[in-house]
Protein backbone atom coordinates (compact mmCIF):
# COMPACT_ATOMS: atom_id res chain seq x y z
CA UNK A 1 0.00 0.00 0.00
CA UNK A 2 1.36 3.42 -0.61
CA UNK A 3 2.18 6.11 1.65
CA UNK A 4 -0.55 8.49 0.71
CA UNK A 5 -3.46 5.48 0.77
CA UNK A 6 -1.93 4.41 3.60
CA UNK A 7 -2.53 7.70 5.42
CA UNK A 8 -6.05 7.99 3.98
CA UNK A 9 -7.08 4.87 5.71
CA UNK A 10 -5.87 6.22 9.15
CA UNK A 11 -8.20 8.56 8.87
CA UNK A 12 -11.21 6.27 9.51
CA UNK A 13 -13.53 6.49 13.05
CA UNK A 14 -15.31 3.50 14.30
CA UNK A 15 -18.56 4.66 15.54
CA UNK A 16 -20.46 1.80 17.67
CA UNK A 17 -22.11 3.21 21.24
CA UNK A 18 -21.79 0.74 23.66
CA UNK A 19 -25.41 -1.88 24.54
CA UNK A 20 -26.63 -2.54 27.93
CA UNK A 21 -28.01 -5.35 26.97
CA UNK A 22 -25.79 -8.10 27.94
CA UNK A 23 -27.11 -10.26 24.96
CA UNK A 24 -26.11 -8.07 22.44
CA UNK A 25 -23.04 -7.15 23.70
CA UNK A 26 -22.42 -10.73 23.25
CA UNK A 27 -23.86 -10.78 19.89
CA UNK A 28 -21.36 -11.09 16.85
CA UNK A 29 -20.75 -7.44 15.81
CA UNK A 30 -21.89 -6.28 12.39
CA UNK A 31 -18.99 -3.79 11.00
CA UNK A 32 -20.36 -1.75 8.16
CA UNK A 33 -17.79 1.18 6.34
CA UNK A 34 -19.05 4.39 5.58
CA UNK A 35 -17.49 6.92 3.64
CA UNK A 36 -17.89 11.30 4.33
CA UNK A 37 -15.53 14.39 3.70
CA UNK A 38 -14.46 14.77 7.75
CA UNK A 39 -11.71 17.37 6.46
CA UNK A 40 -11.38 19.88 3.99
CA UNK A 41 -13.42 22.82 2.59
CA UNK A 42 -16.54 20.68 2.98
CA UNK A 43 -15.35 19.15 6.49
CA UNK A 44 -18.82 20.27 8.65
CA UNK A 45 -20.33 18.12 6.54
CA UNK A 46 -18.65 14.92 7.37
CA UNK A 47 -18.41 15.57 10.85
CA UNK A 48 -22.03 16.45 11.12
CA UNK A 49 -22.46 13.07 9.85
CA UNK A 50 -20.49 11.20 12.18
CA UNK A 51 -22.23 12.99 14.74
CA UNK A 52 -25.33 11.82 13.19
CA UNK A 53 -23.98 8.48 12.73
CA UNK A 54 -23.16 7.80 16.34
CA UNK A 55 -26.77 8.91 17.49
CA UNK A 56 -28.17 6.58 14.64
CA UNK A 57 -25.85 3.93 16.81
CA UNK A 58 -27.10 4.62 19.90
CA UNK A 59 -30.74 4.40 18.97
CA UNK A 60 -30.39 1.31 17.34
CA UNK A 61 -27.99 -0.44 19.53
CA UNK A 62 -30.65 0.26 22.13
CA UNK A 63 -33.43 -0.73 20.79
CA UNK A 64 -32.19 -4.42 20.49
CA UNK A 65 -29.57 -4.24 17.39
CA UNK A 66 -29.64 -5.43 13.90
CA UNK A 67 -31.66 -9.26 14.15
CA UNK A 68 -29.96 -8.93 17.42
CA UNK A 69 -26.56 -7.81 16.66
CA UNK A 70 -25.05 -4.42 17.59
CA UNK A 71 -23.99 -2.93 14.79
CA UNK A 72 -20.94 -0.69 14.26
CA UNK A 73 -20.02 1.46 11.46
CA UNK A 74 -16.57 2.46 10.63
CA UNK A 75 -15.84 5.95 8.74
CA UNK A 76 -13.62 6.98 6.25
CA UNK A 77 -12.20 10.36 5.60
CA UNK A 78 -12.48 11.13 2.11
CA UNK A 79 -11.76 14.94 2.50
CA UNK A 80 -14.28 15.57 -0.33
CA UNK A 81 -11.59 14.81 -2.89
CA UNK A 82 -12.86 12.48 -5.78
CA UNK A 83 -9.46 10.66 -6.09
CA UNK A 84 -9.26 10.46 -1.99
CA UNK A 85 -12.66 8.19 -2.68
CA UNK A 86 -11.70 6.16 -5.05
CA UNK A 87 -8.81 5.46 -3.32
CA UNK A 88 -10.85 4.89 -0.24
CA UNK A 89 -13.58 2.79 -2.12
CA UNK A 90 -10.41 0.52 -3.91
CA UNK A 91 -9.70 -0.47 -0.01
CA UNK A 92 -12.47 -1.29 0.80
CA UNK A 93 -14.08 -3.21 -2.14
CA UNK A 94 -11.21 -5.06 -2.95
CA UNK A 95 -8.85 -5.66 0.32
CA UNK A 96 -11.67 -5.16 3.06
CA UNK A 97 -14.66 -7.21 1.10
CA UNK A 98 -17.03 -4.78 2.26
CA UNK A 99 -20.40 -6.27 1.59
CA UNK A 100 -22.15 -2.62 1.82
CA UNK A 101 -20.91 0.66 2.02
CA UNK A 102 -22.82 3.70 3.25
CA UNK A 103 -22.01 7.17 2.16
CA UNK A 104 -22.26 10.39 3.55
CA UNK A 105 -20.29 12.37 0.85
CA UNK A 106 -20.68 15.53 -0.92
CA UNK A 107 -22.14 14.82 -4.61
CA UNK A 108 -18.36 15.21 -6.23
CA UNK A 109 -16.94 12.17 -4.17
CA UNK A 110 -20.87 10.33 -4.51
CA UNK A 111 -19.88 10.41 -8.04
CA UNK A 112 -16.13 8.80 -8.16
CA UNK A 113 -18.20 6.21 -5.21
CA UNK A 114 -20.84 5.04 -7.41
CA UNK A 115 -19.02 4.57 -10.33
CA UNK A 116 -16.49 2.58 -8.59
CA UNK A 117 -19.07 0.74 -6.80
CA UNK A 118 -20.54 -0.38 -9.97
CA UNK A 119 -17.61 -1.98 -11.53
CA UNK A 120 -17.14 -3.72 -7.85
CA UNK A 121 -20.63 -4.67 -7.91
CA UNK A 122 -20.98 -3.44 -4.04
CA UNK A 123 -24.20 -1.62 -3.09
CA UNK A 124 -23.68 1.63 -2.34
CA UNK A 125 -26.17 3.51 -0.16
CA UNK A 126 -25.92 7.17 -0.79
CA UNK A 127 -27.84 9.24 2.03
CA UNK A 128 -26.42 12.91 1.16
CA UNK A 129 -25.77 13.58 -2.26
CA UNK A 130 -28.56 15.16 -3.67
CA UNK A 131 -27.28 14.95 -7.74
CA UNK A 132 -29.96 13.60 -9.96
CA UNK A 133 -27.20 12.70 -12.57
CA UNK A 134 -26.21 9.48 -10.96
CA UNK A 135 -29.76 8.07 -10.71
CA UNK A 136 -29.60 8.22 -14.79
CA UNK A 137 -26.38 6.50 -15.59
CA UNK A 138 -28.14 2.89 -15.42
CA UNK A 139 -26.57 1.91 -11.99
CA UNK A 140 -27.84 -1.23 -11.07
CA UNK A 141 -25.35 -1.14 -7.43
CA UNK A 142 -26.29 2.72 -6.77
CA UNK A 143 -28.96 3.44 -4.38
CA UNK A 144 -30.03 7.14 -2.95
CA UNK A 145 -32.19 7.21 -0.48
CA UNK A 146 -31.81 11.00 -0.07
CA UNK A 147 -34.13 13.75 -2.13
CA UNK A 148 -32.46 14.62 -5.60
CA UNK A 149 -31.75 17.85 -7.30
CA UNK A 150 -35.16 17.13 -9.58
CA UNK A 151 -37.64 17.39 -6.30
CA UNK A 152 -35.27 20.88 -4.88
CA UNK A 153 -35.65 22.49 -8.35
CA UNK A 154 -39.38 21.20 -8.18
CA UNK A 155 -39.63 22.91 -4.57
CA UNK A 156 -38.30 25.94 -5.55
CA UNK A 157 -39.89 26.55 -8.11
CA UNK A 158 -43.80 26.23 -6.46
CA UNK A 159 -42.42 28.53 -4.00
CA UNK A 160 -41.41 31.05 -5.96
CA UNK A 161 -44.97 30.92 -7.54
CA UNK A 162 -46.16 31.67 -4.40
CA UNK A 163 -44.25 34.63 -3.89
CA UNK A 164 -45.20 36.11 -7.39
CA UNK A 165 -48.78 35.90 -6.06
CA UNK A 166 -47.64 39.00 -3.96
CA UNK A 167 -45.82 41.15 -6.62
CA UNK A 168 -43.39 41.29 -9.06
CA UNK A 169 -40.86 38.98 -8.86
CA UNK A 170 -37.30 39.32 -10.40
CA UNK A 171 -35.03 36.26 -9.81
CA UNK A 172 -31.36 35.88 -10.02
CA UNK A 173 -29.17 32.42 -9.76
CA UNK A 174 -26.03 32.53 -7.52
CA UNK A 175 -24.55 28.97 -7.33
CA UNK A 176 -20.98 26.91 -6.38
CA UNK A 177 -20.10 25.60 -9.54
CA UNK A 178 -19.37 21.48 -7.89
CA UNK A 179 -21.96 18.74 -9.43
CA UNK A 180 -24.34 19.56 -6.15
CA UNK A 181 -24.54 23.43 -7.05
CA UNK A 182 -24.48 23.66 -10.71
CA UNK A 183 -26.99 19.95 -10.89
CA UNK A 184 -29.73 21.94 -9.06
CA UNK A 185 -29.93 25.37 -10.76
CA UNK A 186 -29.74 23.62 -14.34
CA UNK A 187 -32.57 22.03 -13.38
CA UNK A 188 -34.22 25.23 -12.06
CA UNK A 189 -33.25 26.72 -15.35
CA UNK A 190 -35.40 24.30 -17.45
CA UNK A 191 -38.31 25.07 -15.11
CA UNK A 192 -37.97 28.31 -15.37
CA UNK A 193 -37.79 28.73 -19.02
CA UNK A 194 -40.68 26.51 -19.29
CA UNK A 195 -42.89 29.26 -17.09
CA UNK A 196 -41.64 32.01 -19.25
CA UNK A 197 -39.97 32.99 -15.83
CA UNK A 198 -36.64 35.27 -17.27
CA UNK A 199 -33.69 34.98 -14.73
CA UNK A 200 -32.03 38.60 -14.40
CA UNK A 201 -28.35 37.27 -13.55
CA UNK A 202 -26.87 33.71 -13.02
CA UNK A 203 -23.36 33.91 -11.13
CA UNK A 204 -21.73 30.94 -10.27
CA UNK A 205 -18.24 30.32 -7.72
CA UNK A 206 -15.62 28.00 -6.82
CA UNK A 207 -16.70 26.65 -3.28
CA UNK A 208 -12.69 27.37 -2.47
CA UNK A 209 -13.34 31.26 -3.56
CA UNK A 210 -13.71 32.71 0.04
CA UNK A 211 -14.12 36.40 -1.53
CA UNK A 212 -17.64 36.42 -2.49
CA UNK A 213 -17.87 40.15 -3.51
CA UNK A 214 -17.75 39.97 -7.13
CA UNK A 215 -20.87 37.14 -8.32
CA UNK A 216 -22.88 38.91 -5.30
CA UNK A 217 -22.32 42.48 -7.27
CA UNK A 218 -23.13 40.88 -10.24
CA UNK A 219 -26.62 39.50 -8.75
CA UNK A 220 -27.17 43.01 -7.29
CA UNK A 221 -26.77 45.16 -10.08
CA UNK A 222 -28.87 42.83 -12.01
CA UNK A 223 -32.00 44.25 -10.19
CA UNK A 224 -32.77 41.09 -8.81
CA UNK A 225 -35.10 40.84 -5.46
CA UNK A 226 -35.10 37.21 -5.41
CA UNK A 227 -31.89 34.90 -4.80
CA UNK A 228 -32.12 31.41 -5.43
CA UNK A 229 -29.08 30.54 -3.96
CA UNK A 230 -27.24 26.53 -3.89
CA UNK A 231 -24.68 26.38 -1.74
CA UNK A 232 -22.42 24.85 1.44
CA UNK A 233 -21.78 26.35 5.02
CA UNK A 234 -18.87 28.22 3.90
CA UNK A 235 -19.80 29.73 0.87
CA UNK A 236 -23.04 31.13 2.54
CA UNK A 237 -21.64 33.01 5.03
CA UNK A 238 -19.04 34.88 3.28
CA UNK A 239 -22.11 35.86 0.61
CA UNK A 240 -24.19 36.73 3.12
CA UNK A 241 -21.24 39.22 4.77
CA UNK A 242 -21.05 40.00 1.15
CA UNK A 243 -24.36 40.95 1.02
CA UNK A 244 -24.74 43.18 4.06
CA UNK A 245 -21.32 44.63 3.20
CA UNK A 246 -22.75 45.14 -0.16
CA UNK A 247 -26.34 46.94 1.53
CA UNK A 248 -27.78 44.16 -0.66
CA UNK A 249 -31.31 42.55 0.65
CA UNK A 250 -32.61 40.52 -1.57
CA UNK A 251 -35.63 37.50 -0.51
CA UNK A 252 -32.95 35.14 -0.75
CA UNK A 253 -34.71 31.21 -1.30
CA UNK A 254 -32.14 29.03 -0.30
CA UNK A 255 -30.81 25.03 -1.36
CA UNK A 256 -29.53 22.26 0.61
CA UNK A 257 -27.52 22.36 4.25
CA UNK A 258 -25.30 25.74 3.71
CA UNK A 259 -28.90 28.67 4.03
CA UNK A 260 -30.43 26.10 7.04
CA UNK A 261 -27.08 25.27 8.65
CA UNK A 262 -27.93 25.50 12.49
CA UNK A 263 -24.35 27.66 12.17
CA UNK A 264 -25.49 30.64 10.26
CA UNK A 265 -26.84 32.69 13.60
CA UNK A 266 -23.48 32.24 15.09
CA UNK A 267 -21.73 33.29 11.76
CA UNK A 268 -23.76 36.12 10.61
CA UNK A 269 -25.52 39.21 12.09
CA UNK A 270 -29.04 37.92 13.18
CA UNK A 271 -30.62 41.08 12.01
CA UNK A 272 -29.83 40.50 8.34
CA UNK A 273 -30.74 37.10 8.79
CA UNK A 274 -34.13 38.05 9.46
CA UNK A 275 -33.54 41.45 6.73
CA UNK A 276 -33.43 38.89 3.99
CA UNK A 277 -35.61 36.16 4.88
CA UNK A 278 -33.31 33.75 4.41
CA UNK A 279 -34.68 30.21 3.12
CA UNK A 280 -33.52 27.11 2.39
CA UNK A 281 -35.35 24.13 0.62
CA UNK A 282 -34.21 20.89 2.49
CA UNK A 283 -34.61 17.05 3.54
CA UNK A 284 -34.95 18.06 7.48
CA UNK A 285 -36.31 20.73 9.98
CA UNK A 286 -35.75 19.80 14.02
CA UNK A 287 -39.40 21.46 14.34
CA UNK A 288 -40.89 18.15 12.68
CA UNK A 289 -42.61 16.06 15.33
CA UNK A 290 -41.07 12.60 14.29
CA UNK A 291 -37.85 14.15 14.28
CA UNK A 292 -37.68 14.62 18.14
CA UNK A 293 -36.35 11.59 19.19
CA UNK A 294 -33.09 12.70 17.64
CA UNK A 295 -33.23 16.07 17.92
CA UNK A 296 -33.85 15.75 21.83
CA UNK A 297 -30.43 13.30 21.85
CA UNK A 298 -27.97 15.18 19.47
CA UNK A 299 -29.43 18.55 21.77
CA UNK A 300 -28.27 16.84 24.81
CA UNK A 301 -25.02 15.65 23.28
CA UNK A 302 -23.72 18.64 22.08
CA UNK A 303 -25.42 21.41 22.92
CA UNK A 304 -26.94 22.60 19.65
CA UNK A 305 -30.06 21.36 17.34
CA UNK A 306 -28.65 19.00 14.26
CA UNK A 307 -28.22 20.19 11.27
CA UNK A 308 -29.31 18.37 7.56
CA UNK A 309 -26.06 17.50 7.59
CA UNK A 310 -26.12 15.52 11.00
CA UNK A 311 -29.54 14.06 9.58
CA UNK A 312 -28.96 12.81 6.92
CA UNK A 313 -26.68 10.02 7.89
CA UNK A 314 -28.99 9.00 11.26
CA UNK A 315 -31.38 8.07 8.42
CA UNK A 316 -28.97 6.49 6.27
CA UNK A 317 -27.85 4.21 9.10
CA UNK A 318 -31.59 3.29 9.94
CA UNK A 319 -31.52 2.25 6.13
CA UNK A 320 -28.53 0.27 6.32
CA UNK A 321 -29.97 -1.28 8.90
CA UNK A 322 -33.18 -2.40 7.12
CA UNK A 323 -31.24 -4.12 4.85
CA UNK A 324 -29.01 -5.83 6.95
CA UNK A 325 -32.19 -6.72 9.07
CA UNK A 326 -34.06 -8.01 6.00
CA UNK A 327 -30.84 -10.44 4.76
CA UNK A 328 -30.34 -11.95 7.97
CA UNK A 329 -33.95 -12.48 8.75
CA UNK A 330 -34.30 -14.11 5.54
CA UNK A 331 -31.57 -16.59 6.67
CA UNK A 332 -29.21 -15.49 4.72
CA UNK A 333 -25.51 -14.51 4.81
CA UNK A 334 -24.34 -10.51 4.41
CA UNK A 335 -23.44 -10.66 0.69
CA UNK A 336 -23.27 -7.99 -2.00
CA UNK A 337 -26.22 -9.69 -4.07
CA UNK A 338 -28.25 -10.50 -0.84
CA UNK A 339 -27.78 -7.09 -0.17
CA UNK A 340 -28.68 -5.49 -2.97
CA UNK A 341 -31.72 -7.52 -2.67
CA UNK A 342 -32.69 -6.25 0.38
CA UNK A 343 -32.40 -2.67 -0.80
CA UNK A 344 -34.97 -3.23 -3.49
CA UNK A 345 -37.14 -4.74 -0.82
CA UNK A 346 -36.87 -2.20 1.79
CA UNK A 347 -40.41 -0.06 2.36
CA UNK A 348 -40.00 2.05 5.61
CA UNK A 349 -42.98 4.21 6.29
CA UNK A 350 -42.84 8.01 6.99
CA UNK A 351 -43.95 8.30 10.39
CA UNK A 352 -40.81 6.03 11.18
CA UNK A 353 -38.51 8.44 9.61
CA UNK A 354 -36.89 12.26 10.65
CA UNK A 355 -37.45 13.63 7.80
CA UNK A 356 -40.29 15.11 5.61
CA UNK A 357 -40.26 12.02 3.43
CA UNK A 358 -43.21 9.90 2.63
CA UNK A 359 -41.42 6.26 2.75
CA UNK A 360 -38.16 4.90 1.83
CA UNK A 361 -38.53 2.65 -1.15
CA UNK A 362 -36.12 2.46 -3.92
CA UNK A 363 -37.20 2.07 -7.56
CA UNK A 364 -35.28 -0.30 -9.72
CA UNK A 365 -32.90 2.77 -10.46
CA UNK A 366 -31.87 3.17 -7.42
CA UNK A 367 -34.28 6.31 -6.41
CA UNK A 368 -36.19 6.78 -3.27
CA UNK A 369 -39.49 7.11 -4.59
CA UNK A 370 -41.18 8.71 -1.43
CA UNK A 371 -38.38 11.25 -1.30
CA UNK A 372 -39.77 14.93 -1.10
CA UNK A 373 -38.70 18.11 0.36
CA UNK A 374 -39.57 21.05 2.80
CA UNK A 375 -38.97 25.15 2.93
CA UNK A 376 -37.47 25.92 5.96
CA UNK A 377 -37.04 29.64 7.19
CA UNK A 378 -34.94 31.51 9.75
CA UNK A 379 -37.68 33.30 12.55
CA UNK A 380 -37.28 35.16 15.40
CA UNK A 381 -35.53 37.82 15.01
CA UNK A 382 -32.90 35.16 12.45
CA UNK A 383 -32.22 32.46 15.79
CA UNK A 384 -34.85 29.89 14.77
CA UNK A 385 -35.56 28.14 11.50
CA UNK A 386 -39.37 27.54 10.99
CA UNK A 387 -40.69 25.18 8.50
CA UNK A 388 -43.24 27.22 5.93
CA UNK A 389 -43.73 25.08 2.80
CA UNK A 390 -45.26 23.13 1.53
CA UNK A 391 -48.48 23.82 3.17
CA UNK A 392 -49.37 20.77 4.44
CA UNK A 393 -46.51 20.61 6.63
CA UNK A 394 -45.76 24.22 7.50
CA UNK A 395 -45.44 24.97 11.07
CA UNK A 396 -46.09 28.63 10.27
CA UNK A 397 -46.36 30.99 7.15
CA UNK A 398 -43.72 31.92 5.27
CA UNK A 399 -42.58 35.90 5.59
CA UNK A 400 -44.02 37.57 2.45
CA UNK A 401 -42.30 39.21 -0.38
CA UNK A 402 -41.34 42.86 0.63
Amino acid sequence: MNKFLQAVIGLAVAIAPLTSSPALAQAEEIVIPAIAAMSGPVAVTGQDAQKGIAVALEHINADGGVAGRPLKIQLYDTQGNPGVVRQVMERLTRLERAPIILGCEISAGTSAAAQFAEQARVPYLNSSAVSAELLERGYKWYFSDQITADSEASTVVSFLEHLMTQGDVVPALLYEDSPRGAGTIERIEVLLEERGIEIAASAPYSRSDRNLLPPVKRVQTSGANVVIWAGYTEDVVTGLQAMQQLDFKPYIVGIGGGPGDVRIPQLVDRGFIEDVNLTTVDYFNPDMDRAQRFVKSYEEEHGIVPSSYASMCYRGAYTLKAALEKTLEAGQDLTTENLRAAILEIDIPGDQLISPFSRIKFDEHGRNVGSQNLIAQWKEGGTKKVTVWPPEVAVEDPNPLN
